[in-house]
């Protein structure tokens, strides 16, 4: 493989990799931790209206298991999608640096980008609405996940923006102008 391929496909690999150890982590702490098990479950009453059946006790509590599980992978989910397009967003910039041509045609190649760096926010975006349809069965891990999932994509998307974008653009914008300075010179001769 080309380095240069390598060096695009490797930011998204690394992100599917941490995510699939993330995915096995949180299925294991979560079973394996009570604190990690308290986040996602509701307020624990098991309060009910009218006459309960005497072995309803454990269906009460094989619901709540489930919807605590559920919560658990729709935030799980959400995190390995973000960290798969924060990996992408590493990429796309590495492809823009090793794109041959001229400065400006790779500040275009930037520019037209952009979209890249506002995904993590997307999906974001995309895991509060998915807590409005956890808040049925348990508010607590609703708040959890639209909460960390806004704050991830928010922290994501300015890395990307400050760590990369800005950095390659500042030096793009300097190769132009050394690039300018020399056909002044050469104008002027």
């Amino acid at each position: 493989m080309k380095k240069a391929t390598l060096k695009k496909v490797l930011p998204v690999a690394i992100a599917i990799v941490v995510g699939v150890f993330l995915v096995l982590a949180m299925r294991y702490w979560f079973d394996h931790s009570s604190s990690v098990q308290s986040l996602f479950y509701g307020d624990n009453s098991n309060a009910v209206i009218g006459e309960v059946a005497e072995d309803s006790g454990a269906s009460l509590a094989d619901r709540s298991q489930m919807a605590a599980r559920l919560s658990m992978y729709i935030f799980t989910v959400i995190t390995v999608l973000q960290l798969v397009a924060f990996g992408v967003g590493c990429a796309v910039v590495s492809g823009v640096k090793q794109a041959s041509g001229s400065v400006k045609k790779r500040l275009a190649l930037l520019d037209n980008c952009e979209i890249f760096f506002d995904v993590p926010l997307y999906v974001g975006l995309f895991g509060t609405v998915s807590a409005f349809l956890v808040m049925t069965f348990s508010p607590q891990s609703s708040r959890l996940i639209a909460y960390s999932s806004t704050l991830i994509g928010i922290i994501f998307s300015l890395v990307l923006r400050l760590t990369m974008q800005y950095p390659l653009r500042r030096s793009l914008i300097a190769e132009q102008e050394r690039e300018g300075a020399d056909t002044d010179k050469e104008q002027a001769k």
